[in-house]
């Protein structure tokens, strides 16, 4: 009996200090609310977590100029923190993406052609920032959901590695340049009229109902930092594009 209350305090006290301290909010305000139960108090957190997080796709609607980031991760050769393969005389870069979909589960080892686009990180820019995490199971994938600019709660299950050609990558920016570190807020002059038509359809989209953070300038929005809304550097694998799955990781084993 004594541990179950002491794993209850425990859960209570995680649960307030998260709204107090991650949203914000005033200290007599949240304790003055505070609910009698825990479930009352989880709908609160829950609540808080949307809100967050719908302001930061408000946000992410407004891109400006002193929100460019300047460090972006370039897809190069030179770039030490990338790795790297040559198949067949063709580069490939180890890429990521987060999913809950089952297709890839028996693809490891294998090519497959996207069917669809896939927004992915650079391996292993989210295996560095998760390893710099101390939370439990359901707090560090909350955080991920953050720093990769997703819905909480989204369900998300496992990371995919796989390996792509750096010819089927794009920066989801009015500048879809790989090989540099940063994003410019207007399309360059020689850009593809399809590419300024997908961004442009993206903008039409992402920000409503059920929208997303999207920042156009080559980084997640990370709606869960005080400190910076700059997540990973994502890049999109082309539809239609063949790549070889590396591996399929279950989200907290991929981070620790």
């Amino acid at each position: 009996m004594k541990k179950q209350l002491v794993s209850l305090s425990k859960k209570l006290i995680t649960l307030i200090l998260g709204i107090i301290l991650i949203f914000g909010l005033p200290m007599q305000k949240s304790l003055a609310a505070c609910p009698e139960n825990l479930q009352e108090l989880q709908e609160l957190f829950d609540i808080q977590l949307q809100r967050s997080y719908t302001r930061g796709v408000v946000d992410a609607a407004h891109a400006r100029e002193d929100e460019i980031d300047n460090t972006l991760w370039s897809i190069t050769s030179d770039n030490p923190d990338l790795i790297w393969r040559e198949v067949d005389g063709k580069p490939q870069v180890l890429m990521v993406t987060w999913t809950a979909w089952n297709g890839y589960n028996d693809k490891v080892g294998e090519k497959m052609q996207l069917s669809r686009e896939v927004w992915t990180t650079p391996v292993p820019q989210l295996q560095t920032f998760g390893s710099e995490l101390s939370l439990n199971e359901d707090n560090l994938t909350l955080r991920l959901e953050q720093y990769l600019g997703l819905p909480p709660r989204n369900g998300k299950s496992k990371f995919v590695q796989m390996w792509v050609e750096p010819k089927d990558l794009f920066r989801p920016c009015p500048d879809p340049e790989i090989n540099d570190t940063s994003c410019d807020l207007e399309f360059p002059d020689n850009v593809e009229p399809l590419h300024e038509e997908w961004v442009n359809d993206k903008i039409l989209t992402s920000y409503g109902e059920n929208g997303y953070p999207w920042t156009r300038l080559g980084y997640t929005y990370d709606w869960g930092s005080i400190a910076t809304e700059i997540g990973g550097s994502e890049f999109v694998v082309s539809s239609g594009a063949e790549v070889e799955i590396d591996s399929v990781i279950n989200t907290v084993e991929y981070v620790r």
